[in-house]
């Protein structure tokens, strides 16, 4: 990503912020800290960048989905839930032994899952080549950050 540092027009400090000190005594987590508000400008964010973090999220998700699922299948089968289903398709439209195929499902709505978020990782890189677009229109986006490193108590408190 880039961006460049401009200067902040409503003033150079913002009192009153409250934030834990990185280290020190208990009788000092009350205090008081001034930082520097600065105004940053994102011009530009790396596709690639964007294309890998996009698709760790993705698979993560998927990964958190999938177990989700099977804990789900297991709890389902487990109460007889499942069993409930295919007693009510059974009756319902004369079937024998019609049965849900926890493995074939379990397959099935892995590889959809998979190309869905696969999908959402690849329409956030062209979004982000979009941006990067529409940026060198309008110039970036102005984003408004506290600078922690600079943070220094205030006098007096």
């Amino acid at each position: 990503m880039t961006a460049a540092a401009g200067t902040d027009t409503s003033g150079d400090q913002a009192a009153g912020e409250e934030t834990a000190p990185s280290g020190g005594s208990s009788s000092s987590r009350g205090q008081r800290f001034e930082a520097r508000k600065v105004k940053r400008l994102v011009r530009h964010v790396d596709p690639w960048s964007m294309l890998k973090l996009s698709t760790l999220v993705a698979l993560s998700m998927w990964l958190t989905v999938m177990i989700a699922a099977v804990i789900l299948w297991t709890v389902g089968r487990n109460s007889g839930a499942i069993g409930s289903i295919e007693e009510f398709v059974n009756s319902s439209l004369s079937l024998q032994d019609w049965q849900l195929d926890g493995t074939f499902l379990f397959r099935q709505f892995g590889l959809v899952s998979l190309l869905v978020f696969l999908g959402m990782a690849v329409m956030t890189t062209v979004a982000t080549l979009v941006f990067n677009l529409v940026s060198d229109i309008i110039g970036g986006v102005w984003v408004t950050v506290i600078e922690e490193e600079t943070a220094r108590p205030v006098a007096g408190s």
